[in-house]
This record gives structure tokens, C-alpha cells and sequence, in this order.
């Protein structure tokens, strides 16, 4: 049975997504559901060099979309590691279960990150930027635009000197 629930998870997932739901921008649209399960998996984004940037997303909205078009955002992570990183005066931003974005600090949407055994990691070195979202809303979409990205967003770090 567990295992049926699982399957379905993912093919709703994978409708939402097929419908244009999600992370589309503009008109209306039916609700949808994000949802990403990982299990015994790897999930790495990295970058490098200056104006770099790595953005990672998980069952997340980002960019211009429509607030109320997302009913549902989980990310289900057991025995996984999940990397976004930048290096050398780039950017990372990751996003989990999360919105970043204009509409994002409007949406309210069920955003759940149920995430056990696992190592979530969000890095910055040598002079980059690193920004991580993990069941939160921001309008830090702008941190990629800029060069700097100051005063953005929530869970906003930087890292010095790997």
C-alpha cells in the first residue's frame, strides 16, 4: 500500500507539472501540487566563477508565477544529500518546498520538507553568495540579478574561505 501511495505521489506530480501548473507565470490555471521524492539519492547543482549562478529547485516556485495557482509543495528526502553550491564570486540559491519570487510573500500554499538521514547544503565560498529557502517564501529571485544580495529573503548566508 505504502508503496501505491508513493506511485501516485509522482504521477500527480508529474501531471501538475505536465498541465503547466507550478512555476508558470501569468494566467489562472487549476491548482496544482509539487511534490519531489528522494530516496537513497544524490541531488548536486554547483557553480563557478564570477557572475555564476547555480539555482536549485525542489516542488518550488520561482521567477514570475501566479500565487495561487500551487496548492500543495512537499519534498520527501530520507537517506539523501542535496548540494547547491558557488564558488569563486558566484551565487547559489536552492530552494525546497518553497516560492522565491515576486508572489512568492504572497502565496499560501501547504509547503512541507520532511527530510530525515539526509544532508541539505547550501554553500558559498571564496567570495560567493549563497542563499537557501527550505519550506519558506522570498522575493530573493531578485539575489540573481544583482550583484549583491543584501537584505533578501530568508535563511541568507554567506560563506568565506572554503
Amino acid at each position: 500500500m505504502k508503496a501505491l501511495v508513493t506511485v501516485a505521489l509522482i504521477a500527480v506530480s508529474s501531471l501538475a507539472l505536465a498541465n503547466g501548473g507550478g512555476g508558470g507565470g501569468g494566467g489562472g490555471g487549476n491548482p496544482t501540487m509539487q511534490a519531489t521524492l528522494l530516496v537513497n539519492t544524490s541531488v548536486m547543482n554547483t557553480s563557478d566563477g564570477m557572475n555564476s549562478a547555480s539555482e536549485q529547485n525542489l516542488a518550488s516556485n520561482a521567477g514570475n508565477f501566479t500565487s495561487t495557482n500551487t496548492l500543495d509543495q512537499t519534498v520527501r528526502a530520507t537517506n539523501s544529500y542535496i548540494l547547491n553550491e558557488s564558488k569563486r564570486g558566484g551565487l547559489a540559491t536552492q530552494n525546497i518546498a518553497s516560492n522565491a519570487g515576486t508572489a512568492g510573500l504572497y502565496t499560501t500554499t501547504s509547503q512541507i520538507a520532511l527530510i530525515e538521514n539526509s544532508a541539505v547544503i547550501n554553500k558559498a565560498s571564496w567570495g560567493a553568495q549563497a542563499t537557501q529557502n527550505i519550506s519558506s517564501n522570498t522575493n530573493c529571485i531578485t539575489c540573481l540579478n544583482s550583484s549583491s544580495s543584501h537584505g533578501h529573503g530568508h535563511g541568507h548566508g554567506h560563506g568565506q574561505g572554503d
